[in-house]
Protein backbone atom coordinates (compact mmCIF):
# COMPACT_ATOMS: atom_id res chain seq x y z
CA UNK A 1 0.00 0.00 0.00
CA UNK A 2 1.59 3.50 -1.10
CA UNK A 3 1.62 6.31 1.32
CA UNK A 4 0.83 10.18 0.04
CA UNK A 5 3.88 12.26 0.91
CA UNK A 6 3.51 14.86 3.16
CA UNK A 7 3.50 18.44 1.62
CA UNK A 8 6.80 20.37 2.01
CA UNK A 9 6.78 24.22 2.23
CA UNK A 10 9.36 27.25 2.33
CA UNK A 11 10.70 28.84 4.96
CA UNK A 12 8.02 31.66 5.09
CA UNK A 13 4.85 29.82 5.00
CA UNK A 14 5.79 26.70 7.28
CA UNK A 15 3.26 28.69 10.17
CA UNK A 16 0.47 27.92 7.84
CA UNK A 17 0.16 25.02 9.54
CA UNK A 18 -1.65 27.11 12.45
CA UNK A 19 -3.54 29.38 10.15
CA UNK A 20 -5.83 31.42 12.56
CA UNK A 21 -5.42 34.90 12.12
CA UNK A 22 -5.48 36.05 15.30
CA UNK A 23 -2.22 33.99 15.76
CA UNK A 24 -0.06 36.19 13.51
CA UNK A 25 -1.59 39.22 14.74
CA UNK A 26 -0.84 38.22 18.57
CA UNK A 27 2.68 36.97 18.48
CA UNK A 28 3.45 40.50 16.04
CA UNK A 29 2.04 42.76 18.45
CA UNK A 30 3.30 40.53 21.64
CA UNK A 31 6.97 40.91 19.98
CA UNK A 32 7.08 44.58 19.73
CA UNK A 33 5.82 45.20 23.15
CA UNK A 34 8.24 42.52 24.30
CA UNK A 35 11.37 44.70 22.04
CA UNK A 36 9.99 48.07 24.25
CA UNK A 37 9.38 46.97 27.85
CA UNK A 38 13.45 45.12 26.90
CA UNK A 39 14.93 48.72 25.25
CA UNK A 40 13.12 50.40 28.70
CA UNK A 41 14.90 48.17 31.40
CA UNK A 42 18.28 47.79 29.19
CA UNK A 43 18.40 51.61 28.27
CA UNK A 44 17.38 52.90 32.03
CA UNK A 45 20.12 50.46 33.47
CA UNK A 46 22.45 52.16 31.11
CA UNK A 47 21.75 55.56 32.12
CA UNK A 48 22.05 54.87 35.52
CA UNK A 49 25.74 53.33 34.75
CA UNK A 50 26.69 56.59 32.49
CA UNK A 51 25.01 58.74 35.81
CA UNK A 52 26.87 57.13 37.88
CA UNK A 53 30.42 57.27 36.28
CA UNK A 54 30.16 60.99 34.98
CA UNK A 55 29.30 60.71 31.37
CA UNK A 56 26.78 63.22 31.73
CA UNK A 57 24.73 65.15 34.26
CA UNK A 58 21.02 64.95 35.55
CA UNK A 59 20.78 68.66 33.35
CA UNK A 60 21.64 67.17 30.27
CA UNK A 61 19.81 63.96 30.61
CA UNK A 62 16.74 66.26 31.21
CA UNK A 63 17.42 68.37 28.22
CA UNK A 64 18.33 65.01 26.38
CA UNK A 65 21.58 66.62 25.08
CA UNK A 66 23.52 62.68 25.49
CA UNK A 67 25.97 60.98 23.00
CA UNK A 68 25.99 57.13 22.18
CA UNK A 69 27.83 55.85 25.06
CA UNK A 70 29.22 52.35 25.45
CA UNK A 71 26.68 51.36 28.09
CA UNK A 72 23.87 52.86 25.86
CA UNK A 73 25.45 50.55 22.78
CA UNK A 74 25.31 48.05 24.89
CA UNK A 75 21.49 48.18 26.07
CA UNK A 76 20.45 48.88 22.47
CA UNK A 77 22.52 45.79 21.65
CA UNK A 78 21.09 43.62 24.19
CA UNK A 79 17.55 44.78 23.29
CA UNK A 80 17.45 43.89 20.19
CA UNK A 81 19.34 40.46 20.65
CA UNK A 82 16.71 39.48 23.48
CA UNK A 83 14.18 39.30 20.40
CA UNK A 84 16.03 36.17 18.93
CA UNK A 85 14.69 34.08 22.32
CA UNK A 86 11.54 36.28 22.46
CA UNK A 87 10.40 35.33 18.49
CA UNK A 88 11.20 31.45 19.42
CA UNK A 89 9.49 31.42 22.90
CA UNK A 90 5.83 33.29 20.63
CA UNK A 91 6.19 31.03 17.74
CA UNK A 92 5.77 28.07 21.14
CA UNK A 93 3.30 30.11 22.74
CA UNK A 94 1.13 31.28 19.67
CA UNK A 95 1.31 28.79 16.97
CA UNK A 96 2.57 25.34 19.17
CA UNK A 97 6.19 25.08 16.92
CA UNK A 98 8.80 24.48 18.89
CA UNK A 99 11.75 26.87 19.03
CA UNK A 100 14.26 25.59 17.28
CA UNK A 101 12.00 25.59 13.84
CA UNK A 102 11.86 29.44 13.94
CA UNK A 103 15.62 28.85 12.75
CA UNK A 104 14.93 26.46 9.43
CA UNK A 105 12.92 24.32 7.62
CA UNK A 106 15.52 21.87 9.76
CA UNK A 107 14.56 22.39 12.91
CA UNK A 108 18.14 23.99 13.51
CA UNK A 109 20.57 26.36 12.71
CA UNK A 110 22.93 25.45 10.20
CA UNK A 111 26.35 26.82 11.02
CA UNK A 112 28.62 24.49 8.24
CA UNK A 113 26.30 25.98 6.19
CA UNK A 114 26.77 29.53 7.51
CA UNK A 115 30.32 29.21 7.58
CA UNK A 116 30.81 28.08 4.19
CA UNK A 117 28.68 31.13 2.72
CA UNK A 118 30.65 33.38 4.85
CA UNK A 119 34.20 32.50 2.74
CA UNK A 120 32.65 34.66 0.13
CA UNK A 121 30.29 37.33 2.01
CA UNK A 122 32.44 38.36 4.41
CA UNK A 123 35.46 39.37 1.81
CA UNK A 124 33.11 40.86 -0.53
CA UNK A 125 31.64 43.27 1.92
CA UNK A 126 35.08 43.90 3.70
CA UNK A 127 35.70 45.56 -0.01
CA UNK A 128 32.54 47.55 0.26
CA UNK A 129 33.06 48.90 3.58
CA UNK A 130 36.46 49.77 2.58
CA UNK A 131 35.76 51.60 -0.30
CA UNK A 132 33.16 53.33 1.54
CA UNK A 133 35.20 54.69 4.20
CA UNK A 134 37.93 55.85 0.79
CA UNK A 135 34.69 57.96 -0.13
CA UNK A 136 34.38 60.08 2.94
CA UNK A 137 36.41 61.83 5.94
CA UNK A 138 38.34 59.56 7.76
CA UNK A 139 39.43 60.71 11.33
CA UNK A 140 42.28 60.29 13.47
CA UNK A 141 42.06 56.90 15.45
CA UNK A 142 41.72 57.80 19.43
CA UNK A 143 42.51 54.28 21.40
CA UNK A 144 41.23 55.92 24.90
CA UNK A 145 39.44 53.87 26.75
CA UNK A 146 35.87 54.87 25.66
CA UNK A 147 36.47 54.04 22.01
CA UNK A 148 37.73 50.22 22.84
CA UNK A 149 35.03 49.59 25.31
CA UNK A 150 32.83 50.77 22.07
CA UNK A 151 34.76 48.63 19.73
CA UNK A 152 34.31 45.86 21.93
CA UNK A 153 30.39 46.10 22.59
CA UNK A 154 30.11 46.18 18.66
CA UNK A 155 32.82 43.12 17.92
CA UNK A 156 30.92 40.68 20.36
CA UNK A 157 27.01 42.13 21.35
CA UNK A 158 26.49 43.42 17.41
CA UNK A 159 26.15 39.83 15.92
CA UNK A 160 23.92 39.03 18.48
CA UNK A 161 21.71 42.36 17.87
CA UNK A 162 22.06 40.99 14.24
CA UNK A 163 20.49 37.81 14.75
CA UNK A 164 17.81 39.23 17.20
CA UNK A 165 16.27 41.61 14.31
CA UNK A 166 15.98 38.46 11.58
CA UNK A 167 14.93 36.35 14.11
CA UNK A 168 12.29 38.72 14.93
CA UNK A 169 11.85 40.45 11.15
CA UNK A 170 12.74 37.50 9.08
CA UNK A 171 11.43 34.81 11.38
CA UNK A 172 8.33 35.45 13.74
CA UNK A 173 6.65 38.80 12.07
CA UNK A 174 7.14 37.54 8.42
CA UNK A 175 6.46 33.76 9.06
CA UNK A 176 3.33 35.20 10.79
CA UNK A 177 1.90 37.04 8.04
CA UNK A 178 2.32 33.68 5.65
CA UNK A 179 0.44 32.07 7.74
CA UNK A 180 -2.57 33.74 6.93
CA UNK A 181 -2.58 32.77 3.46
CA UNK A 182 -2.94 29.02 2.00
CA UNK A 183 -0.95 30.54 -1.74
CA UNK A 184 2.43 30.38 -1.06
CA UNK A 185 3.13 33.52 -3.37
CA UNK A 186 0.44 35.43 -1.44
CA UNK A 187 2.41 34.35 1.87
CA UNK A 188 5.50 35.78 0.41
CA UNK A 189 4.67 38.78 -0.85
CA UNK A 190 2.57 40.16 1.64
CA UNK A 191 4.81 38.90 4.32
CA UNK A 192 7.91 40.61 2.73
CA UNK A 193 6.23 43.74 2.16
CA UNK A 194 4.72 43.58 6.04
CA UNK A 195 8.32 43.22 8.20
CA UNK A 196 10.18 44.68 5.29
CA UNK A 197 8.00 48.36 6.13
CA UNK A 198 8.48 47.44 9.87
CA UNK A 199 11.85 47.04 10.02
CA UNK A 200 12.25 50.07 7.75
CA UNK A 201 9.64 51.85 10.26
CA UNK A 202 11.60 50.90 13.33
CA UNK A 203 15.04 52.58 12.23
CA UNK A 204 13.15 55.63 12.17
CA UNK A 205 14.60 57.06 9.13
CA UNK A 206 13.53 60.42 8.04
CA UNK A 207 15.32 60.74 4.72
CA UNK A 208 13.48 58.91 1.21
CA UNK A 209 17.15 56.81 0.46
CA UNK A 210 17.81 55.53 4.15
CA UNK A 211 13.95 54.16 4.15
CA UNK A 212 14.26 52.81 0.76
CA UNK A 213 17.53 51.25 1.96
CA UNK A 214 16.18 49.80 5.10
CA UNK A 215 13.44 48.48 2.89
CA UNK A 216 15.26 46.60 0.35
CA UNK A 217 17.40 45.35 2.65
CA UNK A 218 14.61 43.84 4.49
CA UNK A 219 13.13 42.31 1.52
CA UNK A 220 16.59 40.75 0.26
CA UNK A 221 16.66 39.10 3.36
CA UNK A 222 13.34 37.59 3.09
CA UNK A 223 14.23 36.52 -0.17
CA UNK A 224 17.30 34.79 1.20
CA UNK A 225 15.60 33.21 4.00
CA UNK A 226 13.09 31.98 1.50
CA UNK A 227 15.37 30.50 -1.27
CA UNK A 228 17.66 28.75 1.52
CA UNK A 229 15.03 27.25 4.06
CA UNK A 230 16.46 29.67 6.86
CA UNK A 231 18.17 32.80 8.60
CA UNK A 232 21.35 31.62 8.15
CA UNK A 233 21.91 33.81 5.35
CA UNK A 234 20.18 37.02 6.36
CA UNK A 235 21.73 36.68 9.74
CA UNK A 236 25.24 36.75 8.45
CA UNK A 237 24.59 39.38 6.04
CA UNK A 238 23.03 41.38 8.39
CA UNK A 239 26.05 40.27 11.24
CA UNK A 240 28.59 41.30 8.72
CA UNK A 241 27.42 44.51 7.37
CA UNK A 242 26.83 45.64 10.94
CA UNK A 243 29.99 45.06 12.64
CA UNK A 244 32.10 45.97 9.64
CA UNK A 245 30.58 49.52 9.10
CA UNK A 246 30.64 49.97 13.41
CA UNK A 247 34.30 48.83 14.15
CA UNK A 248 35.82 51.76 12.13
CA UNK A 249 33.01 54.43 13.11
CA UNK A 250 33.72 53.41 16.51
CA UNK A 251 37.36 53.46 16.26
CA UNK A 252 37.49 57.10 14.94
CA UNK A 253 34.43 58.23 16.83
CA UNK A 254 32.09 58.29 14.64
CA UNK A 255 28.93 55.66 16.11
CA UNK A 256 26.58 58.49 16.85
CA UNK A 257 26.67 59.12 13.03
CA UNK A 258 25.80 56.08 12.31
CA UNK A 259 22.39 56.87 13.78
CA UNK A 260 21.99 59.60 12.71
CA UNK A 261 19.15 59.13 9.62
CA UNK A 262 17.44 62.45 9.12
CA UNK A 263 16.57 64.00 6.41
CA UNK A 264 19.22 64.56 3.79
CA UNK A 265 21.63 61.81 5.39
CA UNK A 266 21.04 59.71 2.48
CA UNK A 267 21.46 59.87 -1.20
CA UNK A 268 21.88 57.96 -4.30
CA UNK A 269 24.87 56.55 -3.08
CA UNK A 270 22.76 53.75 -1.07
CA UNK A 271 21.95 52.26 -4.21
CA UNK A 272 25.27 51.04 -3.76
CA UNK A 273 24.42 48.98 -0.65
CA UNK A 274 21.08 48.19 -1.96
CA UNK A 275 22.57 46.27 -5.43
CA UNK A 276 24.96 44.68 -2.73
CA UNK A 277 22.00 43.21 -0.44
CA UNK A 278 19.88 42.10 -3.75
CA UNK A 279 23.28 40.43 -5.08
CA UNK A 280 23.54 39.02 -1.87
CA UNK A 281 20.32 37.42 -1.46
CA UNK A 282 20.27 35.96 -5.17
CA UNK A 283 23.71 34.98 -4.61
CA UNK A 284 22.67 32.90 -1.81
CA UNK A 285 19.65 31.70 -2.98
CA UNK A 286 21.80 29.89 -5.97
CA UNK A 287 24.51 28.52 -4.01
CA UNK A 288 22.19 27.22 -1.48
CA UNK A 289 20.53 25.31 -4.04
CA UNK A 290 24.04 24.50 -5.79
CA UNK A 291 25.53 22.85 -2.44
CA UNK A 292 22.56 20.64 -1.73
CA UNK A 293 20.65 22.81 1.24
CA UNK A 294 17.30 22.19 2.21
CA UNK A 295 15.21 24.81 0.84
CA UNK A 296 11.68 23.10 1.55
CA UNK A 297 10.61 20.63 4.08
CA UNK A 298 6.81 19.20 5.17
CA UNK A 299 5.01 21.40 8.06
CA UNK A 300 7.01 21.60 11.39
CA UNK A 301 5.78 19.47 14.18
CA UNK A 302 3.09 21.53 16.14
CA UNK A 303 0.44 21.19 18.46
CA UNK A 304 -2.22 21.60 15.48
CA UNK A 305 -0.78 18.58 14.03
CA UNK A 306 -0.49 16.52 16.90
CA UNK A 307 -4.22 16.88 17.45
CA UNK A 308 -4.86 15.88 14.02
CA UNK A 309 -3.00 12.82 14.14
CA UNK A 310 -4.56 11.61 17.54
CA UNK A 311 -7.91 12.44 16.34
CA UNK A 312 -6.93 10.47 13.33
CA UNK A 313 -5.76 7.44 15.83
CA UNK A 314 -8.88 7.83 17.74
CA UNK A 315 -11.42 6.98 14.81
Amino acid sequence: MSTIAPPTVTYDHALHVAPAWWRGVLAILCLVAAYFVTSFLFSAVAVLIDLATGQYTMDELARGSLTLTPALMLANNLALASLWPIAMLLQWAFFGVRPRWLSSVVGRFRWRWLGRLATVIVPVWIVYVGVSLLLGPIDPIDLSGSVIAMVLIVLFTTPLQSAGEEFGARGLIQRSVGSWFGSPIAAFVVGTIVSGALFATAHAAADPWLIAYYFVFGASASFAARGTGGLEAPVLVHATNNVLLLVPTALMGQTDQVFERGDGTGGPIMLLPMALCVAAAVFSTWWGRRAGVTTTAPYPPSRATREVALVSQDG
